[in-house]
């Protein structure tokens, strides 16, 4: 049985821990307790996830209830949690703008996100409604990048940080120097970037924009609280270009396909989670392809990439 952390980090700020399952990571969610409290992101929609998340909300807020969410980006992780919470505590919702077509309508979702066009039924019954257990969104507060939110004497404001997926935003509580990353800024490992909706040039660019903000702490949706944010946004950079130059020195040694590259760069033999590192792979070929430094061949109706 899943138990998860809820802890109070600083000046009503909760963090709640909440259960992934099977591959699906678990996330932490922030509650924010104030007159009317704020939710930043909301995890996935089914039980064991949405019954600790409301058992939390009413424990912590009481009376007060739950005055609105906000979803980071449009990722099931993030925001298939809030159809209950809207049923279950009336909350409005709000996302950035590019967000809004993609949470209303799965079918968008799954071929803009995750570029299912051919079995796109089979993935939103299977993945998006049968494993994350997530509905249509509708957003009731649109957000655009410096908008502010407010929260007790202070606001959140709304930072776009794109790269991960194109509607990403971060939420900046400026006074405290602390930053909600969502999924730009991870405790652990590293940020997915996968094409169709992941971009490596313009999620480093966010990296840098959020290098250049003052910063105490960052508090991510995946993996621990961050407490030398200018340390750990460098390290991410790193790690992109770093990868980027993996790839090329396997295709200097010789043309290699995107399958090839990536049995070559994840030894990965699990043929689901091939199926996604395939994305992460043509998005940095993609990158590299911008920078002119590979070039491709068709041979047998597939792609074949070589240093340029």
């Amino acid at each position: 049985m899943f138990v998860g952390l809820t802890v109070l980090l600083m000046d009503s700020v909760y963090l709640i821990e909440l259960p992934g399952k099977m591959f699906l990571p678990n996330i932490n969610v922030y509650l924010i307790n104030c007159d009317e409290p704020v939710l930043i992101d909301a995890g996935y929609g089914f039980q064991e996830s949405t019954e600790k998340l409301l058992h939390e909300i009413k424990r912590i807020t009481g009376s007060r209830g739950l005055e609105k969410v906000v979803v980071t980006h449009a990722h099931p992780d993030h925001f298939a949690g809030t159809a209950v919470l809207k049923r279950e505590l009336n909350v409005s919702v709000a996302a950035h703008k590019l967000a809004v077509p993609v949470l209303s309508d799965l079918k968008k979702l799954a071929i803009n996100y995750y570029g299912f066009e051919n079995n796109v039924s089979s993935f939103i019954k299977l993945f998006l409604q049968g494993l994350c257990k997530a509905e249509p969104i509708n957003v009731d507060v649109v957000l655009n990048e410096n908008d502010e939110i407010k929260v007790g004497e202070y606001s959140l404001r709304v930072i776009h940080t794109p790269g991960h997926t194109p509607c990403h935003i971060s939420l900046y509580l400026e006074e405290k120097e602390v930053l909600f990353s969502g999924d730009v800024v991870v405790g652990e490992g590293a940020t997915w970037i996968g094409l169709p909706c992941g971009d490596v040039a313009v999620y480093i660019d966010s990296l840098k924009k959020l290098l250049k903000m003052k910063l105490k702490l960052i508090l991510p949706a995946h993996g621990p609280v961050i407490y030398d944010p200018k340390k750990r946004i460098k390290e991410l950079i790193r790690r992109k270009l770093s990868r980027e130059e993996e790839i090329v020195r396997l295709l200097q040694e010789k043309p290699r396909t995107v399958e090839e590259l990536a049995l070559a760069l994840y030894n990965e033999q699990d043929r689901y989670r091939l199926l996604w590192l395939l994305n992460v792979v043509k998005a940095y070929l993609k990158d590299l392809e911008k920078k002119g430094r590979i070039v491709y061949r068709w041979e047998k109706g597939k792609k074949i990439y070589s240093v340029k």
